[in-house]
């Protein structure tokens, strides 16, 4: 009997023991369903959901994949991770107060410059462009940051032609400003717009206008006559070369028509002194082609001439040449048009070179020294 009631005891534990471990696998099986990790953040695909509704900064709708993108709720990277516990970032310890993939100091990083998600990776694919603030971009250390310039959810931009870009129309930035943007640049590129203003300026031949218009929101020097004086509080580039901050009164090159016939108080000269309109930033400031992306028929990749992230070798994204075909090279004509650097050495190290003044001041044709008739040197 004793041995009989041992083995059925036996037996009983072990039924018992095979319960409990069904039961814990049971529950651990739940709570790995209920308590998964998901959804993550997954790669920008202009289909299916998202067909039709612009880039990934914008447009959001009930049934569009945008968001996770950029932000998951669950598997956001948290604090001091391993590197790769969570998410893509291969560092750790990325910040988590807004759920991105990376740090908010690295955040556009993945999607334009690490990788090609975006299909157009700016600084030449290399994040220390972006970095470390140099003379031929807006890098994000000292001088600009991302966020700066781009609404990041797309609201209040410059709408038209470039609202692709998600440019932030209003600012505090200036100080005598209409919607954001300088009086007196506004009042004057608003006479070029083809319909409508330089905010919602809807022509590609407009995109420059706005550009300038943007620009103006820290680069205060715009006028439309050199006789005109501007003045406006907020940071200039003095005469030597250092940097001042307050109220300036200011007089400068004007961003106008080339006109047949020169006239100006004590000059002693009348005849035609430019042969190509300087009428936006780009006329003069024309390195780097903004129009690779594929959003704009561009064939996307990489860009080392990226105006105005990075554009290596081109001091103020300043372009050199001998006359008018160079100088034509940084002015629109349809969406797809180029307005990268001119073929040849025109980089400028220097924006004190010659060369930026003579592809307007001189009708030069073929990029040769002696090729002019007119201009500089030659009539005046």
């Amino acid at each position: 009997m004793r041995n009989n009631d041992m083995e059925r005891g036996t037996h009983m534990i072990r039924k018992s023991t095979i319960i409990v471990a069904a039961v814990a696998v049971m529950v651990l099986a739940f709570a790995a369903s209920a308590y998964a990790i998901g959804p993550v953040y997954i790669t920008w695909n202009a289909g299916g959901n998202n067909s039709g509704t612009g880039g990934p900064h914008q447009n959001y709708q009930l049934t569009t994949e945008k968001c996770a993108v950029c932000h998951s709720v669950h598997a956001a990277a948290p604090s001091n991770a391993a590197a790769g516990q969570f998410g893509p970032d291969s560092t750790g310890a990325a910040e988590t107060q807004l759920l991105l993939r990376s740090s908010v100091a690295d955040a556009c990083t993945y999607c334009h410059i690490t990788s090609n998600v975006a299909g157009l990776q700016i600084y030449n694919a290399v994040a220390s462009n972006y970095q470390t603030d140099d003379q031929y971009g807006h890098n994000g250390s000292t001088s600009a940051e991302c966020a700066d310039c781009h609404a990041v959810h797309g609201a209040d931009t410059f709408k038209g032609y470039i609202a692709g870009k998600i440019l932030k129309a209003n600012s505090n930035l200036v100080s005598n400003v209409s919607g954001g943007v300088q009086t007196e640049a506004a009042a004057t590129l608003n006479t070029l717009v083809s319909t409508g203003t330089v905010f919602t300026a809807p022509a590609a031949a407009d995109g420059d206008l706005q550009v300038t218009a943007f620009c103006t929101r820290c680069h205060k020097t715009f006028s439309d006559a050199s006789e005109t004086t501007i003045t406006a509080s907020g940071y200039f580039s003095n005469w030597n070369g250092t940097t001042t901050f307050g109220a300036r009164d200011y007089k400068n090159h004007p961003l106008k028509a080339a006109e047949a016939t020169f006239a100006a108080s004590g000059a002693n000269y009348t005849g035609r002194v430019a042969w190509a309109d300087a009428q936006t930033c780009r006329s003069c400031h024309a390195a780097g082609d903004t129009r690779v992306s594929t959003s704009y028929g561009g064939s996307g990749g990489v860009v080392a001439w990226s105006f105005p992230h990075w554009t290596n070798g081109n001091a103020s994204f300043l372009v050199s040449g001998w006359g008018v075909n160079d100088a034509n090279i940084g002015i629109l004509d349809d969406h797809q048009a180029s307005t990268g650097k001119p073929a040849g050495s025109h980089s400028v190290a220097d924006g004190a070179e010659d060369g930026v003044c003579l592809r307007c001041h001189t009708n030069g044709s073929t990029g040769a020294p002696n090729d002019a008739t007119a201009g500089v040197n030659v009539t005046f």
